[in-house]
């Protein structure tokens, strides 16, 4: 039918009409003609040369388009009467191939590429399988290919072709679909930049990261192998290749590799264009046991070829650096990356090279001075005696001087040499570096190469000379002992933090005859060097060397456990994972014998010393018997040291040797394999401590941690608690603060219910009310400076809550009575506490001022408490702000030439700490520049870790091509980029959080790469690290406050803020989260007077891939207003959803998010006159939504015995979980025994390495599970046996949010144990996760077994409830002690509502501070605390309330001391009968010296208290509740008492929850307790003493608890007005 439409039109119109209708189709392809390069055509006279090859029917012909009514036209005219190549599908058998060919008779260029058009139609949509193929001398490889039911008209493809020998062909195939029909058109082929001279499109594009193809360079398909484009771990299937490429982590490189059928000694070049003046970077991964070299190659017009870069052979398992300079180029050169292989084992990789124009002739400073180029700036010292001389050995051959330097290892590379043999012995020749900053308070560390040769050559010495003091040298390092012909590496650490600096190469001649001292490849890195004589393998192989002393002689391989090889070690011992490196004898089996000699650098004779180091020996158990040999090589004499021979068991072991030398020795490890026996040995950590013996050694322990001191008080300093202190009301401003109490508070939406002092609402506070008449009115209090220092650090807190809260400052007056804003803050922040801090310098000030605004239309409060003054700065803390010179420890990188800069306000740019003119912030400023910078701000060292969150705040102001990123610096080299933007300028300060993870020691590195430009910056602000992961970026459940959410900082007069809330608030009375009163969510409560909107914006999404958004809203009102999501996107903003449907209960909305390039979600509230609206668990994951039906209580266990249950290993990292069994602990594998079936044939799951490119844990993750009970238990069985075996941990996982529930390290014996952790109340979806490391440097397993779910389901409705219980809402019967002690029994919440209106006061969650528990002052108080900021060392992971690690609790205020009590009081008590308290506590450690005790307090000196309750510090992973009964004629406090040390670190006992039964009664005005006891009346006959009868299980004393409480128990049973019950 539109084949007929076609004609019919035609048909319809003159020839000049219907020419006009494609005209304009014809001109929009003008470049389709035919006189292009051969193989061009467009098909219009004929097939150019294209021929048929088919074998049948099924064939391509030259037809008209009107051949088939779809598309009816061709691609060149647009009209049915042009002509294609068509293969019509009808015509197939099983046995079909179309093929059309053409043979090219001329060679073609380096940027030859073919492009053509093609169309596909299938009615059923079913594929044939359509390709273009190059064939050239007999052998085929795939240009492109498709397999696709239709196309949307006419699709264009390109493929390159690259350069060819004449006589190659190219072939057009189609493999037949055998269902269906499907078309194939092909139409306008062209063939471009083929011919010698051109200049195909694109070439000058040689920065490429390889993500979408190779950019402008050009494979040379000239040599013997090609270089592949490819990502992940393995891309052959010989070769391991890189285990991720350098950009992303999981993206796309270039390499080569040999292959089993490979000739080991190939070719392969990658060719750029002619290119003139450029700076080039590049980071390459040379990898194996034999792998060739990796060399940069620059090609001049005439054709001649220079070796400009070269590294050649093994360079650890690791991405590395390159950077080389052209800018002086006066013509274009080509540029080559030639890869050639050397062996069979290994590969080469490239990725992100960067290639950009040289500015003003100059390129930036290259990090490593090579001397390829020059001098690097080293000049001869005025005080040399004679010059030091950069040449070749190809300039000094027949001379005593190296005949190839270190770099490319050729005679064409340059070096420094002294030339020792032009001078007199005692001659001193000296070159000095640069002027070079401060270093940091640890230095830095200079490393280089040196070449002594000859006898009594002379000395090599490096000094370090202070531009404060020119006329004196530090000496760093020497050397004078001759180390033969071979470059040696070494490094110094160079100290000079308060001056600059200049390192010195001093060479002093010798007696020798023969000699020479030379000096190439100078570095620097951060941080001081390892130890002298310590070699960790990390960064190189550092002065050791492979050395031949045999025909049979192989080399030791400096590799890492990522090599794959059956025996060798799968973590190193270092860091214990397989990213780190050792040295290893990985010998292959053979009938010849092999031997491996590592030898160190030559040192001087020694009277003693000590050789330590650890040692893998893995082979075939008792069969192979491979020798480790250790010598000291004096003269050439090896005087024997030690050996072992045999399997010595799959794990690091540590030998120490001690030794002596008379004359200058060597250290030679020999490896030993005879023939046909097969095995690995390896070393790592080797130590040589010189002028000591090993029994001297004495293990370092680490400095105790001290707790930070407090200042001295000063008279500015107040609580007010009992007044304003020396502050005054400032009255003139039209308003004051109140001085008020949580108790005076009904809402949160009027005050804090707390104060930050006490923590309770018994305590004061300053507040400022929002609500106000009138526009820019201010409450301010001032103080006159009593601290005579330079400086001052003002402390205070501050609580800012609301919909519209006005500002907060803090102001200075001078002397010359001028006011200037310090620090402010404006709108709400967080519904808690929060500390400014602020630096002031003393010169000019008079007073201190603390102001709060509003305006008639605010609403919401501010309120300030604790407000200290002290001498000097303040310190920063885990947030580093930039106030202080110091930099919290920062540094720069110092291979850098253009730095981070520390900025005030002044600039332009207000910083993010005090957003005021005064404070300061990093930044990078394309004004201050000439040419693109890259430069780098590295955090201070970390320990390892397997994940840290890093939060920092950042604005970004540049070009497209500038970014931002952040990476791990480890061993001097940056990782891949963790985070990373580019090209998307921001409006005001954002904040981003990353994980970060690390096997050792590391820092954060913030890479800022700019251009110069007057308008464009990059700042950095407030970076902290807390110790876990992050949440997945943009995910946030609300419940630790707005994650990286943040309401819109350009809020107009008319709009209004998100506030934080709970279910106390005028939201919805539970959040989405934990579905009780106490979690958290953001709301925006309707605006009575007029429609105002609330924006809040998520950060910035960095997503490669689709992504999953998900959140919870809730609208309570038809009046409420609308709530919208929007995408905010490089393509502009986009509307995802929109409703202003009100219900009664939390709704879901999800869709998937098509973007990849980085966006933002913006929820927006446009508020009505009524109700509320509210949003909780926000979530973006990658991959596209979907539907997974989770059945409510289905809870799934496993005993392993036939498979894994649906538990999967989710690992990531160096370990993974494996189902195994019939372990042995001498193979470093598990237990010989399951704990099911206590035999050899069970099975379990246990922990083994694995080559993940994470420091991570081992993670095995549940299927997932839904609406858990509050009694859910999970039991399990463990074994973990073994020295230092590592860590075993539980978590609940909900959405983004995980929170450990169970933890255990350490050797607990090889025996299976049980543990039980409480999984608790959860409403959502929910996953368990084991994790678990452990280290592979000594024998032992981590294993578990037989998981089982216990009293998990929620309780069934019944008929009808018993008398004296409660009935929930949904028909569940529940004990009536069991309602309203904040858990949900019911399984709907019903029996935790109306707890007020049903008459339990008094009850205390903690969420809104201690409520009207008091501290006693006789003793050590109690603090608020939440497992976020607690665990592990001063309470639980998580608390009761909330199930989460958000939640709060009460702990005893911890001190460094041998004894300690701490007690807490309830508010008084009335007379009661019947009194219940209900609490949980949760009891963590081993010590029976310590415990909580729950007294009833009757005096106010607890002269008679009675003890109704007791238990000591033990191991427990669950809160536990309590109830305890009692009757007491007079009034009473309740006081938990705690008393023990709190110098052990992990042990803890807390409470959460306490809650009162109706019968108790409460003092309204919570009067004091009597000192001394009351007079009985004498008409008033003695209560007779009520023997306790529990109720559950009976109090039982323990003896060693008689010791702490004896007295206490004695009055227990002395007491005359009181009886008492316990339930536990």
């Amino acid at each position: 039918m539109d084949r007929l439409l076609v004609l019919l039109l035609a048909a319809s119109c003159t020839g000049g009409q219907f020419h006009s209708l494609y005209k304009d189709h014809v001109n929009a392809n003008e470049d389709s003609d035919t006189d292009g390069f051969d193989g061009s055509c467009d098909f219009e006279k004929d097939a150019c040369q294209w021929k048929d090859n088919s074998k049948d029917a099924f064939r391509w012909r030259l037809e008209k388009a009107n051949i088939s009514r779809i598309p009816g036209v061709d691609h060149t005219t647009g009209s049915p009467w042009g002509q294609i190549m068509h293969v019509n599908g009808s015509s197939s058998n099983i046995f079909s191939e179309a093929i059309l060919e053409h043979t090219f008779n001329q060679s073609t260029a380096l940027g030859c590429q073919i492009s053509f058009w093609y169309h596909l139609h299938d009615p059923v949509g079913i594929s044939s399988h359509f390709v273009l193929s190059l064939v050239s001398e007999g052998s085929s490889v795939v240009l492109w290919n498709i397999k696709k039911g239709q196309t949307d008209g006419w699709e264009n493809a390109s493929a390159r072709v690259g350069n060819r020998p004449k006589a190659f062909k190219m072939v057009f195939s189609v493999d037949p679909t055998y269902i269906g029909e499907q078309d194939v058109m092909l139409d306008d082929i062209k063939l471009t930049g083929c011919a010698e001279g051109d200049v195909p499109a694109g070439s000058e594009l040689l920065s490429c990261d390889f993500e979408k193809d190779v950019c402008g360079w050009y494979p040379d398909y000239s040599t013997s192998l090609t270089w592949q484009r490819a990502n992940g771990r393995k891309p052959s299937y010989d070769n391991q290749g890189p285990g991720y490429d350098h950009t992303t982590g999981s993206g796309y490189y270039m390499y080569i590799a040999p292959t089993r059928s490979s000739n080991p000694s190939q070719t392969a070049r990658m060719v750029s264009y002619p290119q003139q003046g450029k700076c080039i970077s590049f980071w390459y991964h040379i990898y194996g046991g034999s792998i060739g070299s990796l060399r940069f190659i620059s090609k001049n017009s005439d054709g001649a070829e220079t070796v400009m870069w070269m590294r050649t052979g093994n360079q650890g398992n690791k991405w590395r650096f390159a950077e080389l300079s052209f800018a002086h180029n006066d013509s274009p050169v080509q540029f080559i990356l030639e890869g050639v292989l050397g062996g069979t084992d290994g590969s080469i990789a490239i990725d992100d090279v960067q290639v950009s124009s040289s500015v003003n002739g100059s390129c930036p400073a290259e990090r490593e001075c090579t001397f390829e180029s020059g001098l690097c700036g080293l000049q001869t010292e005025p005080a040399a005696q004679f010059p030091w001389i950069r040449t070749t050995g190809e300039q000094t051959a027949g001379t005593t001087s190296p005949s190839a330097d270190h770099t490319l290892g050729t005679d064409q590379g340059y070096y420094l040499s002294a030339q020792l043999w032009k001078y007199p012995p005692g001659s001193r020749g000296s070159v000095i570096t640069q002027d070079n900053e401060p270093t940091a308070e640890s230095g830095v560390c200079w490393m280089f190469w040196y070449h002594m040769a000859g006898k009594d050559g002379g000395t090599l010495s490096v000094y370090l000379q202070q531009s404060n003091n020119s006329s004196s040298k530090v000496p760093l390092w020497s050397r004078s002992i001759e180390q033969g012909e071979r470059w040696r590496h070494s490094r110094a650490t160079a100290l000079s933090p308060h001056y600059s600096y200049q390192i010195v190469f001093e060479a002093v001649v010798g007696e020798g005859q023969v000699k020479d001292i030379a000096i190439d490849d100078l570095s620097v890195l951060n941080g001081p060097c390892s130890p002298n004589g310590l070699c960790d393998f990390e960064m190189d192989e550092c002065g050791w060397v492979n050395s031949a002393l045999s025909d049979h002689s192989v080399p030791w391989s400096w590799t890492s456990g990522a090599s794959g090889s059956g025996f060798s070690p799968e973590v190193d011992h270092t860091t214990n994972s397989a990213l780190g490196h050792y040295m290893a004898f990985d010998s292959k089996y053979d009938r010849n014998e092999q031997v491996a000699h590592l030898q160190s650098e030559l040192m001087p004779p020694v009277d003693h010393a000590c050789l330590e180091f650890w040692c893998n020996m893995n082979m075939w158990g008792t069969v192979d018997k491979l020798t480790l040999d250790i010598y000291v090589n004096e003269s050439g004499t090896l005087h024997f040291l030690w050996n072992k021979t045999g399997a010595q068991g799959k794990v690091w072991n540590k030998v120490t040797l001690d030794y002596r030398a008379s004359e200058n020795y060597q250290i030679v490890f020999e490896a030993r394999r005879p023939p046909y026996d097969e095995g690995v040995i390896a070393l790592d950590d080797i130590y040589i401590k010189e002028n000591t013996g090993c029994s001297d050694l004495i293990p370092t322990t680490p400095a105790p941690t001290t707790e930070p001191t407090t200042p001295p008080p000063s008279s500015m300093d107040c609580s007010f608690e009992e007044g304003l202190c020396d502050w005054i009301q400032e009255a003139e401003h039209g308003i004051t603060w109140n001085r008020q109490q949580g108790l005076q508070m009904d809402t949160t939406t009027k005050g804090p219910l707390y104060d930050h002092t006490t923590k309770n609402s018994h305590g004061f506070y300053l507040l400022l009310n929002m609500s106000g008449d009138k526009d820019e009115q201010s409450a301010v209090i001032s103080a006159p400076v009593t601290v005579e220092t330079p400086s001052v650090c003002v402390e205070f807190w501050y609580y800012m809550l609301g919909t519209r809260v006005e500002s907060l400052d803090l102001l200075v007056q001078t002397k010359k009575a001028e006011t200037v804003v310090v620090w402010t803050r404006k709108g709400t922040e967080a519904a808690e506490w929060l500390n400014g801090q602020v630096t002031l310098s003393m010169n000019d000030i008079q007073r201190v001022k603390l102001s709060g605004s509003r305006n008639a239309n605010s609403s919401g409060f501010i309120a300030i408490d604790d407000v200290r003054v002290s001498p000097g700065a303040c310190k920063d803390h885990n947030s580093c702000g930039f106030e202080d010179a110091s930099l919290c420890g920062f540094e720069h990188d110092v291979t850098d030439s253009t730095h981070w800069s520390r900025v005030d306000g002044s600039t332009g740019h207000i910083d993010h700490t005090y957003r005021s003119q005064l404070g300061h912030s990093m930044a990078v400023l394309g004004k201050d520049l000439l040419n693109l910078a890259s430069t780098h701000l590295l955090t201070p060292e970390y320990s390892k870790t397997t994940e840290t969150c890093v939060r920092f705040w950042y604005w970004l102001s540049a070009s497209p091509a500038d970014s931002l990123a952040v990476h791990v610096y480890l061993n001097g080299e940056l990782g891949r980029a963790l985070w990373s933007l580019s090209g998307v300028p921001s409006t005001g300060w954002e904040v981003a959080e990353v994980t970060v993870s690390s096997p050792s020691k590391f820092r954060v590195a913030f890479k800022a790469e700019i251009s110069p430009a007057q308008k464009t910056f990059i700042l950095l602000d407030d970076v902290s690290v807390r110790d876990s992961a992050c949440c997945p970026r943009g995910s946030c459940d609300f419940e630790s406050g707005s994650c990286t959410w943040m309401n819109a900082a350009n809020r107009d007069s008319d709009g209004h803020d998100w506030v934080p809330a709970d279910g106390h608030s005028l939201g919805p009375p539970i959040d989405q989260t934990t579905h009780t009163a106490y979690g958290r969510f953001m709301l925006s409560p309707s605006q009575a007077e007029h429609s105002s909107k609330a924006v809040l914006i998520s950060e910035r999404i960095l997503q490669n891939s689709n992504s999953c958004f998900t959140f919870w809203y809730h609208i309570n009102n038809s009046d409420s207003g609308m709530l919208r999501v929007f995408l905010d996107a490089e393509k502009g903003e986009e509307l995802m959803f929109e409703t202003s449907a009100a219900g009664h209960s939390w709704r879901n909305f999800s869709t998937t998010v098509s973007e990849t390039n980085p966006f933002q979600i913006r929820l927006e509230a446009d508020s009505g006159n009524g109700g509320f609206m509210a949003v909780d668990d926000v979530t973006i994951m990658k991959g596209r939504c979907e539907d997974e039906a989770v059945e409510s209580g289905l809870f799934v266990g496993c005993q392993f015995e036939t498979d894994s249950c649906g538990w999967t290993d989710v690992s990531v990292g160096q370990f993974v979980w494996q189902r195994d069994h019939n372990g042995t602990t001498t193979a470093n594998t598990g237990p010989s025994v399951d704990h099911t079936t206590g035999t050899e044939l069970g099975w379990y799951m246990a922990v083994e390495a694995s080559h993940g490119d994470q420091n991570s844990y081992a993670a095995l993750q549940s299927p997932a599970m839904k609406q858990a009970g509050a009694e859910c238990v999970l039991e399990f069985y463990y074994h973990m046996y073994g020295e230092g075996i590592g860590e075993l941990k539980v978590f609940l996982q909900e959405g983004p949010r995980r929170t450990i529930l169970w933890w255990k390290s350490g050797d607990h014996g090889d025996e299976w144990l049980r543990a039980e952790v409480a999984v608790g109340r959860t409403h959502q979806v929910f996953t368990i996760l084991f994790e678990a490391t452990r280290t592979f440097s000594e024998l032992g397993d981590i294993a578990i077994d037989d998981l089982a779910f216990i009293n998990c389901s929620l309780p069934e409705p019944q008929d009808s409830c018993p008398t004296g219980t409660f009935t929930c809402s949904n028909r569940v019967c529940v004990e009536a002690s069991r309602v309203c002690d904040f858990s949900d029994d019911c399984g709907d919440g019903s029996d935790e509502a109306h707890c007020d209106e049903l008459g339990y006061k008094q009850r205390c969650s903690f969420e809104q501070g201690m409520c009207s528990w008091q501290s006693n002052e006789g003793w050590d108080g109690w603090s608020l605390q939440s497992g976020e900021r607690a665990w592990p060392v001063r309470g639980p992971p998580r608390d009761h309330t909330r199930n989460t690690a958000a939640g709060h609790f009460i702990v005893p205020v911890h001190h460094h001391s041998a004894s300690q009590t701490a007690e807490i009081m309830s508010s008084t008590l009335l007379p009661s009968s019947e009194c219940t308290v209900i609490f949980y506590y949760y009891a963590h450690g081993n010590n029976s010296m310590a415990g909580l005790t729950a007294q009833l307090r009757r005096l106010r000196g607890g002269e008679d208290d009675i003890i109704l309750w007791g238990q000591t510090v033990t191991h427990g992973f669950h809160w536990q509740r309590v109830e305890v009964t009692f009757s007491s004629s007079v009034k009473a406090k309740i006081v938990f008492r705690f008393v023990g040390s709190s110098e052990n670190r992990e042990e803890f006992i807390t409470v959460d929850d306490v809650s009162f039964s109706p019968s108790c009664v409460h003092d309204p005005d919570n009067s004091q307790l009597p000192e001394t006891p009351p007079t009985l009346s004498p008409s008033t006959p003695t209560a007779p003493l009520t023997t306790p009868t529990p109720t559950d299980h009976p109090c039982k004393v323990r003896p060693d608890w008689l010791s702490l409480f004896s007295t206490t128990w004695i009055v227990l049973y002395h007491s005359n007005n009181s009886s008492l019950g316990i339930k536990q």
